[in-house]
């Protein structure tokens, strides 16, 4: 998992935490692309957001009832790896 799968799971539960729903894959999408448009280091060809996601749900950390959440796998990861970058940083 990199930083740009991280961003994914960010993404929806921040949507989550904002919205109260969950989010749908034209917003994660979306999202997705307005937060690495900056980042001159990832082509289009290296982001395949399709493939991120269907990576992150088959190794169960989203699930997709009515638009995408995390699952407990994957707010765990999300928050192991947010506390790790902090204690580098």
């Amino acid at each position: 998992m990199d930083k740009h799968d991280l961003m994914i799971l960010d993404i929806v539960q921040q949507h989550k935490r904002e919205q109260q729903e969950h989010i749908r894959l034209a917003a994660l999408e979306r999202n997705f692309w307005k937060r690495i448009e900056g980042d001159v280091t990832l082509s289009v060809g290296q982001a395949r957001i399709g493939e991120r996601i269907t990576r992150l749900y088959l190794d169960g950390l989203i699930q997709n009832k009515n638009g995408y959440m995390l699952t407990k796998k994957g707010r765990e990861s999300l928050n192991m790896e947010s506390e790790r970058l902090v204690q580098m940083a």
